[in-house]
């Protein structure tokens, strides 16, 4: 791999061990990817922090780079820890909760700016803007609906990238592929939790290509998130090209692509019947609500009627625990990626098709999917 003077001596050390180490594994991870240089970013996105999921290694491996000296050379947002609160009554095991505030601490300490899911509401990109993200819903954000560019990258390696303030030269800072293998038309959804199971069903059309899609063009900004987020559950695509949104769409040839419809009737099957789900947790927020989507949420609930509505944001948008009674902002912080069955959580209703899926491998909790409106009615005894 070809490195610039000032990164060789990066590479050297002549700037300190924890930039030596961390520019030394972006070149190898580079080099075994065919990568031919680096590339300077602008912002780094930190995901894969909650406690649940890196555990002692994770927490020594984030302090250890902080007593090195270790600082985010550029902008540096991360994902969402754990969600350090309790559910009816019951509160994290105290062992975890100081082991999740001491990897928040070290990364704060590094200069993180702020913990979420949506680090482009916190800094938005611009077209053609070079970025190092990991959070994968958060990467075909910015490359299909911002037109910035980043590799769709592992924890470990964003981390590493917002010390040295560079990543390797991947194929997604290339810009848009010339051609797509599949075309997707959906018919149009009806809300925000219905976006995210059409890109469920999207993100499985091409598993290992591109695809550009068509149907997302007039939608209002939440489903187009929702949207997305699901769409990267099954798909390890970096971009999906959105027609009418994605800059640059009309340049990508479509001439040889296969055509896919998505339809309503093929949503039905994840609304399952939720009556089962006797004393839920509601949880809206995955991926976190912007500020404008928080208060039309929280406008529309008074009480909880039955078990507790917690709704995820990002921790510069609101500091407010209890606005309601049973009624949770948890700012900063992620259910998905909590132990929920730890705090007696039996079961989830939710309006993300994202959290859906990863509810019960990763909360260790049953999942329900409803739409936004419907969750909310019945949230507070209407539905």
């Amino acid at each position: 791999m070809y490195l610039t003077r000032e990164e060789e001596r990066m590479l050297l050390g002549e700037y300190g061990e924890a930039l030596a180490k961390a520019i030394k594994v972006l070149v190898k991870v580079g080099e075994s990817l065919g990568a031919g240089r680096l590339i300077e970013i602008s912002h780094a996105h930190v995901s894969g922090i909650s406690y649940f999921n890196i555990g002692d290694a994770g927490l020594e491996f984030v302090e250890d780079l902080a007593k090195l000296g270790a600082r985010f050379s550029v902008f540096t947002t991360t994902n969402p820890y754990a969600a350090l609160v309790d559910y009816s009554g019951r509160s994290p095991a105290p062992e975890v909760l100081k082991k999740q505030l001491r990897i928040v601490s070290a990364l704060r300490a590094m200069g993180s700016k702020s913990f979420t899911c949506t680090p482009y509401y916190v800094r938005t990109p611009k077209p053609g803007e070079h970025l190092a993200w990991a959070e994968s819903s958060a990467v075909l954000y910015a490359n299909s609906v911002l037109g910035a560019m980043t590799n769709r990258e592992p924890g470990v390696l964003s981390l590493l990238a917002g010390i040295a303030g560079r990543t390797y030269l991947g194929e997604a800072h290339k810009g848009l592929p010339e051609e797509v293998r599949h075309v997707v038309n959906l018919e149009k959804p009806k809300d925000p939790s219905e976006a995210g199971v059409y890109g469920l069903l999207a993100g499985k059309v091409s598993p290992t290509g591109i695809a550009l899609v068509r149907g997302t063009a007039d939608l209002p900004e939440p489903y187009i998130k929702e949207f997305l987020a699901a769409y990267a559950v099954p798909s390890p695509a970096h971009v999906v090209i959105l027609e009418g949104v994605t800059p640059g769409f009309s340049r990508v040839n479509i001439a040889g692509a296969e055509r896919v419809y998505i339809g309503r009737s093929e949503l039905k099957e994840f609304y399952r019947d939720a009556d089962s789900c006797e004393n839920p947790l509601y949880l809206i927020g995955c991926p976190h609500l912007s500020l404008k989507e928080l208060e039309q949420v929280v406008s529309k609930v008074d009480k909880v009627e039955k078990g507790e509505l917690w709704i995820t944001v990002g921790d510069l948008v609101s500091q407010t625990e209890e606005l309601r009674r049973g009624v949770k902002v948890i700012a900063g912080g992620c259910a998905v990626t909590t132990r929920l069955n730890s705090l007696g959580v039996d079961c989830v209703i939710t309006d993300s098709a994202k959290a859906l899926t990863y509810l019960p491998k990763l909360a260790g909790v049953k999942a329900y999917l409803m739409r936004r409106d419907e969750l909310l009615r019945k949230v507070v005894g209407r539905g």
